[in-house]
């Protein structure tokens, strides 16, 4: 999703109190916070690393605990993400503007490449056009693997993605990897509207961890399985592993079958080495013999992506004619002792200095300037700096597009937050640029450090530009996959959970999930709530949601009857129903 940002500049000298409080309704110290899985995940292959991550969960605030802090913001610790969660506290304290919470399946798969260095050892940064590890909805990843798979064809470029629309996938020559996903490889995933042939929405991000292909006894490719690995999936959301699908063309507009009753496959990315080759783990490809199995055909056919057409089809090549333009990327002036032999800190492998001496050498203050070569065809949010050692104080930014006057970045006075006197780790600065909403147009940004902005050693070790990736079409929720989709009897599975309200003109809120399987989608669903005065309140939610929330005014608490039912497009139905109840 698109990520908003914090107004703030400059050093905030955060600290921690030896017993922290709960920031931000949803920090590691608050009660409610679930801190499963791993901070900071390990392996040889991107499925590795993304199974370290797994069970990593939501928790206190919708989209909010773990996954805010690690997947979204990058942290990699509980402490850090404490440290930050107190800033962005103090902040919404004094009514600045703060980090959004919002779905994050794409940003999982951002921070597993970034975890596992690919395809670049940024994971999806490439320093001649994108400065930033993190891709933000579907759109964004489709478009980065069809920028890199143009900017393969030219060979100086040696592009580092390879994009696979659901139309491509050929059963009679399937080549992981080469005109086909792979273990390791992006799915994209959509809400499909099969009487008008067009994409519509409920996008969700997932990745494939194994995959068997079926072959008969003629060798012929019959069927291809795989197993999936996604965020924000489930009720409550969390990182997911073991739901699969059995097979790949049969979740695609051309086959008959579904994806959580109304989704379908719409393409794949696949991440190449330097070489231009696919990078999978072996390991996790299988082939099996199934010598009865008769091979399908398969007709693609044209399909309408209104948003992809209007918005991103035209951005790729404006992202292709700037990456073509500025070879070598971003040109940086500073002072050779800060940095180096050039290069924008990377989190990796660039770093620039500093140190007190530079207050010697540069008595007035010193620049370093950034110079994107061009204007950047997406518009920039503002800037995130990860600082390490003592990091400068009092500095400010400035930011302009070609033929535009610098807008300077100043820093605000009540950003000045001292939240406690012991200092643990540095919260990341961010700097804002535009009105906040939609970024600005930029070429370059200046760094400015006045007389005595230096007070101790400290390295820049990553400059991120957050860029604003237009309108999203994320899917809130997910229900999680268990296993092959589609097939089999209407049945409907019900949980639901009640949580008192504090200070509200509602006593209680009931949460209701609910997964579907089987049946012939699209499905209608009719959810209805009966309190304890037998007075009932009936919705009729998207059956794709999985998850519908009610807010209800019983402060004297009782038991609750909440029933679901669902019925298919053959006029199957099936139901379900859960009491819970409603405590203090």
């Amino acid at each position: 999703m698109k990520t908003g940002f914090v107004c703030l500049l400059a050093i905030l000298s955060v600290g921690l109190p030896a017993v922290a409080p709960c920031y931000f309704s949803d920090s590691p110290d608050c009660l409610c916070f679930v801190d499963t899985a791993a901070w900071d995940p390990s392996g040889p292959w991107i499925q590795d690393i993304a199974m370290d991550t797994v069970g990593t969960r939501e928790s206190c605030v919708p989209d909010g605990g773990k996954p805010f802090y690690q997947m979204r913001l990058g942290l990699s610790s509980a402490s850090s993400a404490t440290t930050f969660a107190a800033v962005l506290d103090a902040l919404s304290g004094i009514g600045m503007t703060i980090y959004d919470r919002e779905a994050w399946c794409s940003e999982t798969i951002s921070y597993w490449h970034r975890e596992a260095g690919i395809p670049y050892s940024t994971g999806y940064r490439r320093s001649e056009w994108h400065l930033d590890w993190q891709l933000t909805n579907t759109n964004a990843i489709r478009t980065f693997y069809k920028v890199e798979e143009i900017l393969g064809a030219l060979l100086w470029f040696g592009g580092r993605g390879r994009w696979i629309e659901w139309s491509d996938l050929d059963y009679a020559d399937f080549q992981p990897g080469v005109n086909a996903p792979a273990p390791g490889s992006y799915v994209l995933i959509r809400e499909y509207d099969a009487a008008t042939a067009t994409w519509d929405g409920n996008s969700h991000s997932m990745m494939i961890d194994e995959m068997t292909i079926h072959q008969n006894g003629f060798g012929e490719v019959v069927e291809v399985e795989v197993s999936i690995l996604d965020g924000n999936s489930g009720s409550p959301a969390q990182v997911s592993s073991g739901g699969g699908i059995s097979d790949l063309i049969s979740f695609t507009p051309g086959g008959s079958e579904w994806l959580s009753s109304s989704r379908k496959i719409l393409g794949f990315g696949v991440d190449l080495d330097g070489y231009g080759d696919p990078i999978y783990d072996p390991d996790r490809l299988h082939v099996e013999r199934d010598l009865l199995m008769a091979a399908q055909p398969f007709k693609p056919f044209p399909t309408e992506d209104p948003l992809w057409m209007r918005i991103y089809a035209p951005l790729v090549d404006e992202l292709v004619g700037y990456a073509t333009k500025t070879v070598g990327g971003p040109l940086v002036n500073g002072p050779k002792p800060v940095i180096g032999e050039g290069g924008i800190p990377d989190g990796r492998s660039v770093a620039w200095s500093f140190g007190p001496e530079l207050g010697q050498t540069y008595p007035n203050g010193f620049e370093i300037e950034v110079d994107l070569r061009q204007n950047h065809p997406l518009l920039v949010q503002g800037i995130v700096l990860r600082w390490e050692g003592a990091a400068p104080v009092g500095y400010s930014a400035r930011y302009a597009a070609d033929g535009e006057s610098e807008q300077v970045a100043l820093p605000l006075g009540l950003a000045m937050l001292e939240l406690s006197t012991q200092r643990e780790e540095e919260a990341p600065a961010s700097i804002r640029f535009g009105d906040g909403k939609t970024g600005a147009r930029v070429r370059t940004v200046v760094l400015s450090f006045p007389p005595d902005a230096i007070v101790g050693e400290a390295k820049l070790v990553e400059l991120r530009f957050i860029y604003d990736w237009g309108p999203s079409d994320e899917a809130e929720s997910n229900p999680a996959l268990a296993g092959p989709m589609g097939g089999g009897p209407l049945k409907i599975s019900l949980s639901a959970d009640a949580s008192a309200v504090a200070g509200a003109a509602h006593s209680h809120v009931l949460t209701v999930s609910w997964e579907i399987t089987g049946g012939t989608p699209p499905y209608t669903l009719d959810v209805v709530v009966t309190g304890p005065d037998g007075v009932a309140v009936a919705k009729g939610p998207d059956a794709v949601a999985g998850e519908e929330r009610f807010e209800l005014a019983y402060p004297g608490g009782g038991a609750a009857t909440v029933r679901v039912e669902v019925k298919d497009a053959a006029g199957a139905s099936a139901s379900g129903t859960a009491q819970v109840t409603l405590g203090d």
